[in-house]
């Protein structure tokens, strides 16, 4: 910035013509607006980077979504077709007679007009708005008493009390402007996305702590079940072996329509070999073959079914 400033004072003031006081507090009055349409162009884009990266975050956790329903068989939602209405046609206004001799053969009755699959008419949207709603009758409001209605104990009436019908109707409060907080929506991808940076970052005691509260809070989130998947990769990188399998387990018992399903398989093979129970990690990897063949926790499990051959 102080380098633009010289620039702008020099090419402002030439050397030949000076800077006297006016001309200096033009200079300055410039500088002070280019800096703070900077600032504004700098907020504006922070704040377009931060719209973009919730919309990236939401993008994921679409296709966190349909990509566990294509693994368990569910169809995938493809491109909705193009719905045209068709307008009822309207009745032909009356004609009159035509004489007997100027009368044509009947016209042949035409063939019933074939509507396209997928094609809405307005009887669909009729029928499904349902029946006309019905006017209802307008009653009228019990009339307020007189105003010297509390004079009527002499003809030994009780006194009437005001009625809270006809008292007049108090304006309720306008509501304080709610303060600009993030969409609620967002809270558990944030939580989320803090979670897995303490996991790449090695931080694993935190991130365990964070997965678990993750679930805990949102157990049926979308990303619940990476969350709960991730906090057993953390058990297994800090070789607790036990606690890992137990978690993954809760995957598949948890998350059985997950994505995750096929990792957290993955994960239980290799930890019952960490185990010891090198048979059942062998059998485990090779149900997931046969389970979801296409992916490549598979891969990765044929891979390690080769080096575990290879070492026996």
């Amino acid at each position: 910035m102080p380098r633009l400033a010289i620039a702008l004072a020099a090419a402002l003031c030439g050397p030949a013509l000076g800077c006297g006081g006016a001309k200096q507090v033009e200079v300055d009055q410039s500088l002070t607006n280019i800096e703070r349409e900077l600032r504004g162009l700098r907020d504006a884009y922070e704040a377009q980077s931060r719209r973009l990266e919730v919309v990236q975050d939401r993008l994921a956790l679409v296709e966190d979504q349909l990509e566990a329903r294509a693994l368990h068989g569910a169809p995938v939602p493809q491109r909705l077709p193009v719905v045209r209405l068709t307008p009822e046609p309207r009745a032909a206004a009356p004609v009159a007679p035509m004489p007997a001799e100027r009368r044509a053969a009947p016209p042949m009755p035409a063939a019933p007009r074939e509507v396209a699959a997928g094609t809405i008419t307005q009887a669909d949207i009729e029928a499904l708005d349902g029946p006309a709603p019905r006017t209802r009758s307008r009653r009228r409001k019990p009339v307020p008493p007189p105003a010297n209605a509390a004079n009527a104990g002499n003809i030994g009436v009780a006194r009437l009390q005001p009625q809270p019908d006809f008292e007049a109707p108090r304006r309720a409060p306008s509501p304080a402007p709610a303060a600009a907080v993030a969409p609620v929506a967002d809270e558990p991808i944030a939580a989320f996305k803090a979670a897995e940076r303490l996991y790449r970052a090695g931080d694993l005691v935190t991130a365990i702590g964070a997965f678990e509260a993750f679930v805990q809070r949102w157990p049926k989130h979308g990303y619940a079940d990476n969350a709960l998947y991730l906090s057993g990769r953390c058990r297994y990188a800090r070789a607790e072996y036990s606690a890992a399998l137990g978690i993954f387990r809760r995957v598949l018992a948890s998350y059985p329509a997950g994505n995750q399903v096929p990792d957290a398989l993955l994960m239980i093979g290799l930890t019952q070999s960490r185990l010891g129970r090198a048979a059942e990690g062998r059998e485990t990897l090779t149900r997931l073959q046969a389970m979801y063949p296409d992916t490549a926790a598979a891969r990765q499990a044929a891979a390690e079914l080769d080096r575990s051959a290879g070492r026996m």
